[in-house]
């Protein structure tokens, strides 16, 4: 049987029915809600702040994993924490102190993920992955929901994988991008924890998504 934890994005959520949404959700076992944060800079869309996610938060207990695609997003974080997000994962290229980035989402409980585009090296966090909860890799550009998986994603997770167990580590390795009924098996043998996924989950036969998962777990 196979262990991981599913995220759905609310990227791709029904926004003018997102307490419905986070019901589908909470009906799928061992989940989290991955909340896309776009500022229009670091990446070209808009989407939400923490106040959305303080008006969530009172609609379910589920996990909130709020994935940071902003530049300086450390202005960001007593927000988010104080909106009841579990999670900030932030982005590798948007930081010049990411030990203090760490330091200071530690310091509100949360945990603490990190995140890397695909054209980014593995190398470019080596140096902080002892301190870090998650491992976000994006296995499409970030900033649109929709694109397709980028296969050499497969060979970081590889990576990330054989690094953890090489150092001793303990982060939870997750795949944001391109995630269905194609790709998902691939991923998981491949290593990933976690499965990030927006479009499939939202925009298909929400029967035919939970049986999917379920049977990805019976495996």
């Amino acid at each position: 049987m196979k262990k991981f934890i599913l995220s759905p994005s609310i990227l791709s959520a029904d926004f003018s029915n997102l307490s419905s949404e986070i019901k589908k959700i909470e009906e799928v076992p061992n989940s989290w809600v991955h909340i896309d944060v776009m500022d229009g800079h670091f990446v070209p869309n808009l989407t939400f702040g923490a106040c959305v996610v303080s008006s969530l938060r009172r609609k379910t207990d589920l996990f909130f994993d709020a994935h940071l695609m902003v530049d300086n997003p450390e202005n960001l974080i007593e927000d988010f924490a104080n909106a009841g997000t579990n999670a900030i994962t932030f982005h590798v290229e948007e930081t010049h102190f990411p030990l203090r980035l760490i330091k200071k989402i530690k310091k509100y409980n949360m945990k603490v993920g990190v995140s890397l585009n695909p054209a980014t090296p593995f190398d470019a966090l080596t140096g902080i992955l002892p301190y870090v909860d998650i491992l976000l890799i994006m296995s499409v550009e970030p900033g649109f929901s929709g694109q397709s998986f980028i296969s050499f994603s497969v060979d970081k997770i590889k990576r990330a994988v054989e690094f953890r167990e090489k150092r001793n580590l303990n982060y939870l390795i997750s795949v944001d991008g391109g995630i269905n009924d194609k790709t998902a098996e691939s991923v998981l043998n491949a290593g990933a924890d976690i499965l990030v996924t927006g479009s499939f989950f939202f925009k298909n036969d929400f029967d035919f998504v939970k049986k999917f998962f379920e049977s990805l777990r019976d495996k």
